[in-house]
């Protein structure tokens, strides 16, 4: 069958090492043959990986056949793969080359991305505002603290959605150069900017106002009203910076490929801000490979979608309450001790997401596969039966 999906034990692949050695052990299953073959409950050796919101069948199978040809020139610095993989994405959003960048995953992305905006502030004298939402990925935070920024941080609403309102008076209010960091969707609620509200801001901010939309997961999402930063972009945007990365939905967080889509001002100043030869050669080749795999992201995306219904199905059973996630994890309520759930699931040998601030009595659950999510909601139920949550 061409272009079948593949399933990976995670565990297989950190025994040899990296991704070199899983290509070359081979041995992965297709999805097809993955759904004919029972569920294995986890173990303490191998437990259910339901915290870092991997892809639950590793990467396309496009990989395993056509990387392994290509090991021969492993002794090569990765000059020749990064400019073939900074033109495949160029070509796969249709937007010239002078708006792409390529990170060491999109963490390295975010990071470039902070580090050029900050040096737009010191060129013009001006102090630096952070913008974010609460919760949110935390690692412009981290990132932002030797810059010693001021951050802003702005509540969800009751719904879980950001608060567009008050980000934006909070950087209407400052004379400085903000910087608005939006994750859509959001990191660890899974929820979604509203389209409209989102780019009325952007297309009125001020001039000193820079956009950051890391769209770790936005391949994943299934609503016809999500509208990428990519379509700002192409409109003719000038205050846009969008991050992506090839861990998720592509499976290929081992090899840390992330890219930034930006104006070409934009991406002259992130990358002086990058590493040079800042991916490898396995990574820029298995991304190549894996954006031509239209079956295995599709495959994986709808398996997504199977997940997440099993899961809200139970949680509405149970009363708990959840964000609608647009991603690969689901944020619900746990109605009980954070600390003890993640105790209590280790127990039964599920690892699940860390605790984030505001909700500390939420969780948030990466979504694996049908049968895997199963097996998670059979616990959810024997937990409420122990009143446990």
């Amino acid at each position: 069958m061409e272009n079948v999906e593949q399933t990976i034990n995670r565990r297989d692949i950190l025994k040899v090492g990296s991704l070199v050695g899983a290509v070359a052990l081979g041995g992965l299953l297709s999805p097809m043959q993955a759904v004919s073959q029972p569920f294995k409950n986890p173990t303490r050796d191998k437990p259910l990986l339901l915290d870092s919101n991997e892809n639950a069948y590793g990467f396309s199978s496009l990989i395993e056949k056509n990387l392994v040809k290509e090991l021969t020139n492993m002794s090569l610095y990765p000059i020749k793969p990064e400019q073939q993989l900074l033109t495949d994405i160029a070509k796969f959003y249709n937007v010239k080359e002078d708006r792409v960048c390529l990170t060491n995953g999109s963490s390295a992305a975010l990071q470039s991305a902070l580090y050029a905006v900050n040096k737009m502030a010191q060129e013009a004298n001006l102090p630096l505002r952070i913008i974010v939402p609460n919760p949110t990925f935390e690692f412009i935070e981290a990132y932002a603290k030797p810059l010693d920024p001021e951050i802003i941080k702005v509540e969800l609403d009751s719904k879980f959605n950001f608060d567009i309102d008050k980000m934006k008076k909070s950087e209407m209010e400052f004379d400085g150069v903000s910087l608005v960091y939006i994750c859509n969707p959001n990191n660890p609620t899974g929820n979604i900017a509203n389209p409209n509200d989102l780019y009325s801001w952007v297309r009125n901010a001020k001039s000193t106002t820079i956009f950051l939309f890391d769209e770790s997961y936005a391949e994943y999402v299934a609503d016809s009203g999500f509208k990428s930063g990519i379509d700002m972009l192409k409109g003719g945007a000038k205050n846009i910076i969008i991050t992506r990365t090839f861990s998720k939905v592509y499976g290929l967080a081992g090899c840390r490929i992330g890219y930034v889509l930006t104006t070409p001002e934009l991406q002259k100043r992130v990358s002086e801000f990058l590493q040079l030869v800042g991916i490898n050669f396995v990574g820029a080749k298995a991304a190549s490979i894996a954006l031509k795999d239209f079956n295995f992201r599709q495959y994986t995306i709808n398996s997504n979608i199977k997940s997440r219904e099993i899961v809200t199905r139970t949680l509405d059973s149970l009363g708990l309450k959840y964000a609608p996630s647009h991603g690969n994890f689901i944020f619900h309520e746990i109605a009980g001790d954070f600390d003890d759930f993640v105790k209590n699931m280790k127990n039964q040998n599920v690892l699940v997401g860390r605790k984030f601030d505001v909700y500390d009595n939420f969780c948030r659950v990466t979504l694996g596969t049908p049968d895997q999510m199963q097996y998670y909601v059979k616990l959810l139920k024997n937990f409420r039966e122990k009143r446990y949550i």
